[in-house]
């Protein structure tokens, strides 16, 4: 009896704690929120009194001219990100490398500035793409837009538009998951526990890198629906986010590696237990880490050799997925913002169903 009381304390006591953390955590996840939808729009029309806007058909010679000075500062800037990422995995410090993949989708964000030029405003942030842009590169992860484009023209054949709510809705989910992992989190670590184990641990061994990939993949379909880009064109940004997303994939990787170490026989036996992102059916992880099991005779690589190579090889894997969408120019010329093309009335299927009810 006197146990039980005792329990009882000590949870009536955590709850404070507990409130506390919920709190911050939902500040948190709002200040994001707030990021990724309000300060894109100040800053584009802050810049677009320093970056002016330049039709490049009104006035290719500036254009060219600006390109000769901005073209270094793209590769040197892309360099620096590719740097950055590499110093975090070589010095074990995923905060390196963490940094550097959100550096790299950052200029996600340039697509907001409605504009012909694509580096006038916002759109300056795009810099460190140029040589995506000048080799014709920035599409070769365009198998990324698959699970966007079945429920989006399974829709459109009833004549619904849900682009820009899918996109809305998975910055959402990605938002709201990526809140409970922090809470989580944050209560893991007040009550002094080495591995996290409990509440959305249970289904992911990553909460927090889930809904960062989750919400950044929200993004990039917001984005790729903006009408102007590269000269009035949009091809998305489907390279840049697989890119991101598989580099915080290795960060997790390389978590793994050092929990293992750290809290050996509680994270094992973790790792049995919960699912690396998120639940998925056994054949689809086997298909998905065959590679991995062809390269190490391993399910998971287990030191930072194996993981730059897992990087890698996905990498191509991910490339050579999206060639048909490259080499077909497919869909309309990669133009994902007018794909598909919606009819000004309901699609045939819609009104098939109707008239049968």
């Amino acid at each position: 009896m006197e146990e039980d009381k005792l329990k009882i304390g000590i949870e009536k006591s955590k709850l404070p704690n507990l409130t506390f953390l919920t709190l911050l955590a939902f500040v948190f996840t709002v200040a994001l929120t707030f990021v990724t939808v309000e300060i894109p729009r100040i800053l584009s029309i802050l810049l677009a009194g320093c970056i002016p806007d330049v039709n490049p058909g009104l006035d290719p010679e500036f254009v060219k001219e600006f390109m000769k000075v901005a073209r270094p500062i793209g590769y040197a800037c892309l360099v620096a990100v590719i740097v950055l990422i590499a110093a975090g995995f070589i010095t074990k410090r995923k905060n390196l490398s963490s940094l550097g993949a959100i550096f790299f989708f950052l200029p996600t964000f340039g697509y907001f500035a409605g504009s012909m030029f694509f580096l006038a405003g916002l759109g300056i942030l795009r810099i460190t793409w140029t040589p995506f842009w000048e080799f014709n590169l920035v599409n070769l992860g365009d198998i990324a837009y698959l699970p966007y484009m079945i429920p989006t023209y399974l829709f459109h054949l009833v004549g619904l538009d849900i682009r820009m709510p899918l996109a809305l809705a998975v910055m959402g989910l990605g938002f709201f998951i990526f809140l409970l992992g922090t809470i989580a989190w944050f209560y893991g670590k007040i009550e002094k526990r080495e591995t996290v184990t409990f509440w959305i641990y249970k289904y992911s061994r990553h909460p927090q890198y889930l809904g960062y990939i989750i919400w950044s993949y929200g993004v990039m379909l917001q984005a790729s629906l903006a009408g102007f880009s590269w000269g009035g064109s949009n091809p998305g940004a489907s390279l840049p986010w697989l890119i991101s997303s598989l580099v915080v994939v290795c960060i997790a990787l390389a978590e793994e590696i050092n929990m293992s170490k750290r809290d050996r026989n509680t994270y094992l036996k973790y790792k049995e237990s919960a699912p690396f992102m998120f639940p998925i059916p056994k054949f689809v992880t086997s298909l998905v880490t065959a590679p991995i099991r062809i390269l190490f005779r391993k399910n998971q690589p287990e030191n930072r050799k194996e993981i730059i190579a897992t990087f890698a090889v996905y990498c191509l894997i991910f490339a050579l997925l999206s060639l048909p969408f490259v080499l077909l120019n497919w869909p309309l010329g990669h133009e994902w913002w007018k794909w598909p093309v919606w009819p000004t009335s309901p699609g045939p299927i819609f009104w098939s169903v109707i008239s049968l009810l």
